[in-house]
């Protein structure tokens, strides 16, 4: 079970609510840049039914196009890791030593350990003080977070990056994760327009790192879109909801109830768009005067562990 265990989510994709064994897809071997990906679908058992009813299923969809003959692979773990990390998680848990191009070659290793470049490059005795910093400050944020002392964490957050931002790269992971944290938390807070401004910068690295059709970087950008949109960055935000909405088309496919809510999304923020590019003053009256008639929408509650992990194996 813990081996080959599949990990379900909620119906929006936010909860992990259980474990599933599939023998079919367990014979899916795994590759750090996969050419597949696994996903649960709750389908949707509000329209029974309707000709719109789908059924719950775990689906392996393909990333890219895929040549007979070549075989099918997914990702037992997050990518976002150095190959050494990432080849001790996979021993640990599933008892192999990765043989993937990606970790023999140790491809992406420079960028998620970037520092910044120029002519004050820092020294690489400040790059190891600044990330034994970040390690020690995310064990600190997991406490917080565990008792609900969400300002707190934001305030360890905006220590942390004051540190990173002159030393480390842009995708350096230790950044990635605050920046993750920071806008998570703050969205949470309300507090949109600085969450906003971590969001994009999140996502830009994330864009650096990932697979183009990644799972979860579909998923990051689509919550960084929603806080642009909650921010009231109409431009910015319908963007990322477009970018995500991609993504999740191959990882989720049209019929799940992720992608079906994204392009609810995706039409009200076009509209939204074209509503503010004829009348920028008009827009910004009718969306305060909309927002006070109705409840805000709250964003999820932090959650104390990393991205669900429905598009890969459980950990």
């Amino acid at each position: 079970i813990n081996c080959n265990g599949f990990t379900l989510s909620d119906q929006r994709g936010l909860q992990a609510v259980g474990v599933g064994i599939f023998p079919n897809l367990c014979q899916v071997n795994h590759d750090c840049w996969p050419n597949c990906t696994v996903i649960f679908n709750n389908g949707n058992h509000e329209a029974v039914r309707s000709m719109f009813h789908t059924q719950m299923r775990i689906e392996l969809r393909a990333l890219s196009k895929i040549s007979p003959g070549d075989e099918l692979s997914v990702s037992y773990v997050d990518f976002l890791n150095v190959s050494e990390e990432r080849r001790k998680q996979l021993k640990k848990q599933y008892y192999f030593d990765c043989a993937c191009e990606h970790c023999k070659k140790q491809i992406k290793d420079d960028l998620m350990l970037a520092v910044k470049q120029g002519e004050s490059k820092p020294s690489a005795e400040m790059v190891k003080e600044v990330i034994q910093f970040s390690k020690d400050t995310l064990e600190k944020i997991n406490k917080a977070r565990m008792e609900g002392l969400y300002h707190e964490v934001v305030k360890m957050c905006r220590e942390c990056l004051k540190k990173q931002e002159p030393v480390l790269g842009d995708t350096n992971i230790y950044l990635l994760r605050i920046l993750s944290i920071a806008s998570e938390v703050l969205s949470y807070l309300q507090m949109f327009e600085e969450a906003a401004d971590y969001a994009k910068k999140m996502v830009d690295g994330y864009m650096k790192i990932y697979h183009p059709n990644n799972a979860q970087l579909g998923m990051a950008v689509m919550r960084a879109g929603v806080t642009h949109w909650h921010a009231g960055l109409i431009e910015a935000g319908h963007g990322l909801i477009c970018k995500a909405y991609a993504i999740l088309l191959i990882t989720h496919g049209p019929s799940h109830p992720i992608t079906k809510d994204l392009e609810v999304m995706r039409v009200q923020t076009e509209m939204e768009l074209r509503m503010f590019q004829q009348n920028e003053f008009m827009y910004y009256k009718m969306r305060e005067a909309a927002l006070k008639n109705q409840k805000i929408q709250v964003m999820p509650e932090p959650s104390n562990e990393t991205s669900p992990g429905l598009f890969h194996k459980k950990e």
